[in-house]
């Protein structure tokens, strides 16, 4: 595809096609999202509604809100596809800035609302954000190891019986931490408490529940370090404590390539 068949914004040229990461180096979830945008869905849950000042109500997002949080979620993933595959703040600025790219809408929508520099401004905190939750992130052995895992994890989940009301709302915790799961690339991810209750359209106070007395008595989550501030939490997002027979080499692999030792091990 030719640049000359683009009309570039200005001072700036897209050649998203050439160099080390064009979109045939990135997995094909990421290049659909970029080219087609959030298709299915995925980045709008919570984006549209949030916890109201007393941490119990669940309130709708104004229409414009609620667009913005949904591009913001959509870039973000995009950040990480790209630094994931070992990209350019300037490869990502490329992806997002080009017109017929769907997946950089809400970046550009900035830039016409608010100019280029604020544009390149947003690009460069969403790339910080991306770049040290990559790093910090211990990948699996490959990226098919990385999916399988986590289809493992989503099935896992989906058909574990999760009775009476607690245990359909740890469902949807569990569900909210595997989103963010598979934007990081692994078992390994952050997530504030916000966040998880936004996705997972609940308060905070009955997520902390749900923690306490489900979720990590249960051996599905394992908080590693408390988040501050804005910084979010660092999770592990396991298989629950009771026994799951005919996967014995992926548990293994799994355990010995992402679960971080325990203390004193």
């Amino acid at each position: 595809m030719s640049d000359s068949t683009h009309q570039p914004l200005p001072q700036r040229q897209f050649t998203h096609l050439r160099g080390p990461l064009g979109l045939s180096h990135l997995p094909s979830a990421a290049a659909d999202l970029i080219l087609l945008g959030d298709l299915t869905g995925r980045y709008a849950t919570g984006s549209y509604s949030r916890l109201s000042s007393d941490g119990r109500t669940v309130l709708l997002r104004e229409d414009r809100q609620g667009a913005a949080e949904h591009g913001h979620r959509i870039t973000a993933a995009i950040a990480c596809h790209v630094a994931r595959a070992g990209g350019t703040i300037d490869q990502l600025t490329q992806l997002l800035l080009h017109p017929e790219h769907e997946g950089g809408r809400h970046a550009r929508s900035i830039e016409l609302r608010s100019g280029q520099p604020r544009a390149l401004d947003y690009i460069r905190r969403v790339w910080a954000s991306a770049s040290e939750t990559v790093s910090s992130t211990r990948a699996l052995g490959s990226r098919h190891d990385a999916y399988e895992v986590l289809t493992l994890l989503r099935d896992r989940i989906e058909t574990t019986p999760w009775r009476v009301e607690r245990g359909r709302t740890a469902l949807r915790v569990l569900r909210a931490h595997l989103n963010f799961a598979e934007i990081a690339g692994g078992p390994l991810h952050h997530a504030s408490e916000r966040q998880t209750a936004e996705e997972a359209g609940i308060s905070r106070t009955t997520l902390r529940a749900v923690y306490d007395t489900v979720l990590k008595p249960g051996g599905w989550l394992r908080r590693l370090r408390v988040g501050h501030g804005r910084e979010g939490s660092t999770w592990y997002l396991a298989l629950g404590s009771a026994p799951i027979h005919g996967t014995p080499a992926l548990l293994s692999r799994l355990w010995t390539t992402q679960f971080p030792p325990r203390p004193g091990t």
